[in-house]
């Protein structure tokens, strides 16, 4: 693999690149974007139809996945039918190649707010189990379609899972079936004490980032 950057061409210059497989290879050529968001939407593809489960924004850092916030924020919603008609698109190709059960499309929005599609995924991936966890436990009528995030925070000191699970109750931010929001520590007591995983679920994107603050300051989270 060879990085070309803006600077290597100005002015025209060519650069001689090896073939790649062969005197019938290919070069691929990806254009460098000014990117906002890293968003993207889960499928389910049956004989009949495919069906959309859910999109929303990843969370990165230095380039890796920390977590995922849903539905889209509204920095780039606008995109929510465009994901759904590739994802659809998707879909019905897979479908007519035999196949059935979950895909996914990933897509980069950049800062003018233009979707661009970067990854797609046959297969379940890691946004599908806490979805599926959140749906469980919104199944009843309180919340019939909540918002919802995943993510991870280091508390600054260590604190074992009924000390968490204890703030959590005092400050009203556990998960409460009645209503059908709150916070889910998902993944038990983190080994270090420190870096706990949690999802928070709400009636709105609004809701969620509310909670999530409030979690950091409870649980003390480093830069929080």
């Amino acid at each position: 693999m060879r990085f070309v950057s803006r600077d290597d061409l100005r002015g025209g210059a060519v650069l001689p690149l090896d073939t790649v497989g062969g005197p019938a290879g290919m070069w691929v050529v990806e254009e460098c974007l000014d990117v906002a968001e890293s968003v993207s939407i889960q499928l389910e593809v049956t004989k009949s139809a495919t069906h959309a489960l859910f999109s929303g924004a990843m969370r990165t850092a230095h380039g890796s996945f920390t977590g995922y916030a849903s539905p889209l924020p509204s920095s780039c919603a606008h995109v929510t039918d465009e994901l759904e008609e590739w994802g659809t698109a998707l879909g019905r190709h897979l479908a007519d190649h035999g196949y059935a059960g979950p895909c996914g499309l990933d897509a980069l929005v950049d800062v003018d707010g233009v979707a661009y599609a970067s990854e797609s995924n046959i297969r379940r991936t890691a946004t599908t189990t806490p979805h599926t966890m959140v749906t469980r436990l919104t199944a009843g009528p309180a919340n019939t379609h909540p918002a919802w995030s995943v993510s991870k925070g280091g508390t600054r000191d260590p604190v074992d899972f009924e000390g968490a699970l204890a703030r959590l109750r005092a400050s009203r931010l556990v998960f409460d079936p009645e209503r059908g929001e709150g916070v889910v520590l998902y993944a038990d007591a983190p080994p270090d004490g420190r870096s706990w995983r949690y999802a928070v679920i709400a009636r709105s994107a609004g809701d969620v980032e509310e909670q999530e603050a409030a979690l950091a300051e409870v649980l003390e989270f480093e830069g929080g």
